[in-house]
């Protein structure tokens, strides 16, 4: 057990160095875009680590799944800012692979499936809202929020921590999409950022609970 907290709080205080090093760059300027992108992939591939972890010391193949999920997103944090759809599809994939990792530990029920009716409905009334104040197609950003709904609804059938992770994921991907449809307004990047690594973090921790 102790290593076990060891290692975690090893995991948090690096992703806490990396991801302040990349949000410190961005404003500032510093290193070229390319070492800017490599702390924010590396950032959370330390979540993966953590989840890598879990996997050697429970055995659970849910654990690895979800590692593999998490890769995803760390690739897809540095397609994001080089082709936004290929990296939005990457981020998709690794929801599907954390989809997949839920629902081996655990299979929703009726209230994760209202959640998603409810998730659903809502990313559907928000793409006719949006849809005359965007010169972009929103059809691939769509799909992604459906992607990640599920995601969401599938968490709730799991431990809170787990759904606290995918909670903070979700609330992180709306920040992204405000930027989207109102560029002119504050981007809160500080707080998209800390969403997202605070959700990949919780989702690797929890599979040691």
């Amino acid at each position: 057990m102790s290593n076990q907290v060891g290692f975690t709080l090893s995991v948090l205080v690096m992703m806490l160095m990396m991801g302040l090093s990349y949000q410190i760059a961005c404003e500032t300027g510093w290193y070229a875009h390319s070492v800017r992108l490599a702390f924010k992939g590396l950032t959370t591939l330390f979540a993966a680590m953590l989840a890598l972890y879990a996997y050697t010391q429970n055995g659970h193949v849910y654990a690895l799944i979800m590692a593999a999920g998490i890769v995803l997103c760390a690739v897809a944090d540095v397609l994001l800012e080089l082709h936004f759809l290929t990296g939005m599809a990457c981020f998709a994939a690794g929801h599907l692979f954390y989809i997949a990792s839920f629902w081996m530990r655990a299979r929703p029920g009726t209230i994760s499936l209202q959640l998603f009716i409810v998730l659903f409905i809502l990313c559907t009334l928000a793409a006719f809202w949006a849809r005359k104040k965007v010169s972009f197609p929103l059809l691939p950003l769509y799909l992604y929020s459906l992607i990640i709904s599920l995601m969401v609804a599938s968490a709730l059938g799991q431990t809170p921590l787990v759904f606290l992770g995918a909670v903070l994921f979700i609330l992180s991907d709306t920040i992204i999409s405000r930027r989207m449809v109102f560029p002119d307004k504050k981007p809160w990047n500080r707080p998209c950022i800390a969403l997202y690594y605070s959700a990949q973090f919780i989702l690797a921790m929890s599979l040691l609970i």
